[in-house]
Order: C-alpha cells, then structure tokens, then sequence
C-alpha cells in the first residue's frame, strides 16, 4: 500500500506486486474535500475513514473493507440540508485492464465477470473505489424528517416553518371524479 501526493491531494493505491493470498491490512483517511462526489445534493462534511484489506490470486486482486462518514444530503421534500451518518461495507475484486479486454474480445461475459473491476499499471485506486462505494450508498430518497411536509406547489414555501396562504382547495381535473365520489359517500 501506498499514498502518493499527487498535486497537492493525497492519492491512495495499492500496489499489486507486494499483494498476497494472505489479507494485507490498509488504512486511509480522505479529508472531506478530497472526495468529489459529483452529486447534485449531496456532499461529505466529516472525514471519510477508510480501513479494509486487500489480497491477491493470480491476476485478481480482492478489495474488503468499511467506509465511515457523515454527509449532508438535500431533503427531496423542502430540499433542506440533512446530516446523516454513513458506513459502507463493500467487496470488490480487480483484474489488470489488458486481461480485461481480452476477456471482453475472446468470451461470452459470465455473470462472476461482471463484477469485476479493472485497473491500470500496477496498483489499484483506491480512491476511485471510495467515490464509488459512497455513490453507490447513497440512498435513493433521502427525507429531513419523516414528517416532512415539503414545499408548497404554487409560491414554494417550507410548509414545515409556516403554513402558507395558498389556496389548498383546488383539485387537479383528472382527480375531479374521485372528489366527486367522496362527496357523495361523505353526504
């Protein structure tokens, strides 16, 4: 294992020539800064702590480990910030790129292939490994509270500070009917 300054941010790899069938322990902490998430809406406010091992058999190299963290995400309601904690639990395996692209020319791709990673040179990224993993744990709706009432549809008002002075009353027409039945059975 090694980390490299790479202008002036810290690179984590893993060099695979000193890899074993044996577990190698590693450890890494990126600085919130250093993970660019690239996602609308969410971004790491704590460090994120890396530990994990890596091994080697073959030509694959097998990545385990816990990412830990705490991030900031958009309620998909008010769109106010949210912190939530965030421990990540992945296992992913490698092959150098040129055996990959043989594989890919030569054979049909079997289900055990397709998750497998490829990696350039000598070492594996790892800090591509934590983007991803971080990514890939983001949850798909992501709520301040669960009694979160949103925004209001016409003037956009928080509805969770203050209601707002919008009429409520209207119905959407294609729901017209609905409303219609409901008064009928609440007569």
């Amino acid at each position: 294992m090694c980390a490299v300054a790479d202008r002036g941010v810290q690179v984590m790899r893993i060099e695979v020539e000193g890899l074993t069938a044996a577990a190698s322990p590693f450890e890494h902490t990126y600085r919130k800064d250093e993970v660019e998430l690239e996602e609308e809406g969410a971004r790491l406010i704590a460090d994120a702590a890396v530990r994990g091992s890596a091994s080697r058999k073959g030509q694959e190299v097998r990545l385990r480990g816990e990412i830990r963290t705490e991030m900031e995400l958009l309620c998909d309601r008010c769109l106010a910030p949210a912190r939530t904690p965030l421990e990540v639990q992945f296992e992913t395996s490698f092959i150098p790129q040129e055996v990959e692209a043989v594989k890919a020319e030569n054979v049909e791709l079997q289900a055990e292939d397709l998750v497998l990673s490829a990696y350039e040179g000598d070492a594996v990224d790892l800090d591509e490994v934590v983007r991803e993993q971080i990514l890939l744990a983001l949850p798909s709706r992501h709520l301040c509270r669960d009694d979160c009432k949103g925004l209001c549809q016409k003037c956009g008002a928080d509805l969770n500070a203050a209601h707002c002075s919008c009429e409520q009353g209207e119905i959407d027409p294609r729901w017209s009917a609905l409303a219609d039945l409901k008064d009928k059975k609440s007569r």
